[in-house]
């Protein structure tokens, strides 16, 4: 009849340092039952209502009673994975710098290739460059590199992966707008990592995007 119930937020110690627990006995309150707090050396009464045990174990060992709301706003804990890199540029882009982020984001490896599919042909082309409209990353042209004076855009795809500027498979020219006409190149965002890590007092980790992802 008798249970533990976990709390995302740990309950209070007790003043001896135990760990508490919440126990909830589902048998009715004349028999017995009810929510109480408990650790290995001091448990509460019996009541109706966890607040009410957990108010009781506060004034037990001498802790205060914050308000119900803010017990409910206190938020789960907050897992994060972001290298040192991926941390600066979020500091950098809450500080109106986002060049270090726009970088990361062109050299993204699932950025490198994209494939579309025109005509009943699919074709898959490389990165050339990334568009920046407004001083931000907007957009990624792909083409194709036909000699060292010949780079053909075919395709220009948003940040969500949708459709800004098709070319037939077909077609041997091409009328780029002029707002997609220029950008910002691989070989630039992985000069701007370079630096960032260059900068490092003790870097702990290598490059996040391997060399040839880049090329």
């Amino acid at each position: 009849m008798q249970r533990m119930i976990s709390h995302e937020t740990p309950l209070p110690a007790c003043s001896a340092g135990h760990a508490a627990r919440h126990m909830h006995d589902k048998r009715c309150s004349s028999a017995g039952g009810g929510h109480s707090v408990e650790c290995k050396c001091s448990h509460t009464s019996r009541h109706e209502t966890y607040d009410g045990a957990l108010r009781e174990w506060r004034q037990m060992h001498g802790a205060t009673t914050p308000p119900a709301a803010a017990r409910e706003r206190q938020p789960a804990a907050v897992i994060t994975t972001l290298n040192s890199t991926q941390r600066e540029a979020m500091r950098r882009a809450m500080a109106g710098d986002f060049e270090l982020a726009d970088a990361m984001e062109l050299l993204s490896p699932g950025r490198m290739r994209a494939r579309h599919v025109g005509a009943g042909y699919g074709n898959e082309f490389d990165l050339m460059y990334g568009v920046w409209i407004g001083g931000r990353l907007q957009a990624f042209a792909y083409g194709q590199s036909l000699g060292p004076d010949d780079e053909q855009v075919r395709l220009v795809l948003s940040l969500n992966g949708d459709v800004l500027f098709p070319t037939a498979p077909g077609q041997d020219h091409y009328d780029l707008p002029d707002c997609y006409a220029d950008g910002r190149t691989p070989v630039w965002a992985s000069t701007v990592l370079e630096a960032y890590h260059q900068q490092l007092a003790h870097p702990q980790q290598q490059s996040i995007f391997q060399t040839a992802e880049a090329a």
